[in-house]
């Protein structure tokens, strides 16, 4: 019983120091203007995430064809016989 009642204890703490965690980030990411309307630029924030698009399915194909290099040869050792 007294196991249960620190584990209940210890995850108390836990989540009350993810709702400061929470409420900071909040307050972070929080946004003051006195215009009514806010415009951010994301034109280069869409270029960068284009760029890696590119890059990580350069990657995938390069990964995707050792796979199947290394299952071709298998098969063919498998019918070889060696």
């Amino acid at each position: 019983m007294k196991k249960l009642v620190a584990g209940v204890k210890g995850a108390a703490k836990r989540a009350a120091v993810g709702v400061v965690v929470a409420g900071a980030s909040v307050a972070a990411f929080a946004q003051t203007s006195s215009s009514s309307t806010v415009v951010v630029d994301v034109s280069s924030t869409v270029s960068v995430i284009s760029g890696v698009v590119s890059a990580v399915t350069a990657i995938g194909a390069a990964v995707l064809s050792v796979v199947v290099v290394a299952w071709g040869y298998k098969t063919v050792r498998g019918f070889i016989g060696r």
